[in-house]
């Protein structure tokens, strides 16, 4: 079983593999691409793919899909802010 950081409060979900599309897209990347998204990639995730024995290709598939999710609901607080014309108060 995998783990990955999926969201800015750094709970910790389960998951079995990443999508076969992100894989694809994974195995495009050029080296130098590859290498800013593996930087990207918190240390906790690094470490416990790496101990799972999981493949480069799929690591950068898994980051490339929680990305993508990230992306997804900054969207989705952006429309809603936006629909609502309330101003951005930011939690930390």
């Amino acid at each position: 079983m995998k783990y990955y950081v999926a969201n800015l409060k750094r709970t910790i979900v389960k998951v079995k593999s990443c999508k076969a599309d992100y894989l694809v897209k994974a195995q495009s990347l050029s080296i130098k691409k590859a290498e800013r998204l593996m930087s990207r990639m918190s240390i906790g995730l690094q470490s416990q793919l790496l101990k799972d024995g999981v493949s480069v290709t799929e690591m950068l598939g898994i980051q490339l899909e929680i990305e993508e999710e990230q992306l997804n609901a900054w969207r989705k607080m952006v429309a809603y802010i936006r629909k609502n014309d309330q101003p951005i108060h930011i939690q930390r």
